[in-house]
């Protein structure tokens, strides 16, 4: 080898070996497809509802119906067992600790012996969250990696099962040995909270709570104000408090405080512009009005640090308007009025079967860990809403790594495709879809405007 020769070599693995460090340049889809969703409809009708007013009635009633399911329950869905089993891959292989250093197999038993899940259910009253607040898989608030792998590590928390907001009703089976940590049964999962975030609700509270007209907030950081203008607390797109009216320009709804333990109903007011009557008719003038309101936020795993993963971002977006999900992905892709099959089909043909029975705004598309809002295709290929962590990447001295995006976005399909060091075909996206899910029947919809 020349010298000339020998300097282009070490010049080329200098480059490739930081590309392993960072991403190797901008994503194209985020520099060429705008950001804003609104920017997206194409001359389209925002004023035209998506579904029919009774149909969107009825999926209101089913929200309301799993909203409170726990409360009606006669026994927790979840088991001993189907508990214990959460803990399962931390005890199969330990992980590390916030400070990055491996946690011995015994801190996950002692963890255990504190759960006391032989004991379960110790406990059976009513509750409802008075904090904004993390459900965890384990009484404990310290985090857990996996690392090793690429996409493993920060900041996937495997104990972390989801964020809650105030006012959420919970059901209260169990309590861990030293009091300090209550498992819980959730509309969105089941899980330990600190005894701190839960308050007993009584029968007359329940009375109020589930009264019939709701309010969802419809922006983050809505703050809540006693009747006094005193501060109570804030709240996220999403969230659901029972309507008392609106006057001045402010909802007026129930907000949940703790007395010694016991939940109490207490009037709050909140600006009009943050909240609305629920269902809050689905137009796309409202959807994206909602939608703009999350572009750029950062990824939060599991509701880590108040922010959504790719799940939350589209239960959360869907709820104002009435219409439920579950909290996963795996779940949110067997929800919904019909499941498309797209494994097995080649890249083009997903793409066109998308286009030809895709509902913009009302179609999940998901491929495993996973699950984007199919928006339209008004640049001639589908477009997603999502918020997603990173892309996979390879290279031949790195191996497999990421690169990272963190945030709400709007993509295409295969986003990254441009990039040399984007994993082929894992890494893309389309590639890996396996379902489309269409969240109502033809039926239910809006027919089209005239022209």
């Amino acid at each position: 080898m020349n010298r000339l020769a020998g300097w282009a070599f070490l010049i080329a693995l200098a480059g490739a070996l930081a590309a392993c460090a960072g991403p190797a340049g901008p994503i194209a889809d985020l520099r060429d497809i705008p950001q804003d969703p609104a920017a997206l409809l194409a001359g389209a009708d925002e004023s035209a509802c998506l579904l029919r007013p009774a149909f969107q009635a009825a999926q209101d009633a089913e929200f309301d119906r799993r909203y409170f399911a726990c409360w009606q329950r006669a026994a927790p869905a979840e088991d001993r067992a189907a508990l214990a089993a959460l803990a399962r891959p931390m005890l199969a292989q330990p992980g590390v600790g916030q400070n990055l250093q491996p946690r011995p197999l015994a801190w996950y038993q002692a963890l255990l012996a504190q759960a006391d899940l032989a004991r379960h259910p110790s406990l059976d009253w009513r509750g409802v969250t008075t904090m904004a607040c993390d459900l965890r898989v384990l009484p404990t608030a310290r985090p857990d990696f996996a690392g090793g792998e690429p996409g493993s590590g920060f900041p996937f928390d495997r104990l972390q099962q989801t964020s809650l907001p105030a006012g959420l009703p919970v059901r209260v089976w169990h309590q861990s040995r030293n009091g300090a940590w209550l498992l819980v049964e959730t509309p969105l999962a089941a899980g330990w909270l600190p005894v701190g975030a839960v308050a007993q609700a009584g029968a007359a509270f329940r009375a109020r709570w589930q009264s019939g007209r709701y309010l969802a907030v419809t922006q983050d950081d809505a703050l809540l104000r006693d009747a006094q203008g005193r501060a109570l607390f804030t709240a996220n797109l999403g969230a659901v408090f029972p309507l008392l009216g609106s006057t001045a320009g402010q909802w007026r709804v129930l907000a949940p405080m703790a007395a010694n333990g016991r939940a109490r109903a207490v009037e709050a007011r909140l600006v009009r512009a943050a909240g609305a009557a629920k269902p809050l008719p689905l137009t796309l003038a409202n959807l994206t009005r909602l939608a703009r309101g999350l572009m750029g936020q950062a990824y939060g795993w599991g509701g880590l640090f108040g922010d959504r993963d790719c799940s939350a971002l589209t239960r959360d977006l869907l709820a104002p308007f009435g219409l439920w999900l579950p909290r996963n992905s795996a779940d949110q892709a067997r929800s919904g009025a019909t499941q498309v099959d797209l494994a097995g089909l080649g890249d083009a043909d997903k793409e066109r079967l998308i286009q030809e029975r895709g509902v913009p705004y009302l179609t999940l598309l998901y491929l495993p860990g996973h699950v984007m809002l199919y928006i339209g295709s008004p640049q001639g290929r589908p477009l997603a809403l999502h918020s997603i962590w990173g892309l996979k990447t390879s290279g031949p001295w790195c191996g497999e790594g990421r690169t990272l995006i963190g945030r709400t976005v709007i993509t295409s399909l295969t986003p990254g495709v441009e990039r040399p060091d984007l994993a082929r075909p894992q890494g893309l996206l389309l590639h890996r879809l396996q379902t489309m899910v269409l969240l109502a029947p033809p039926e239910a919809r809006c027919p089209a405007p005239r022209p």
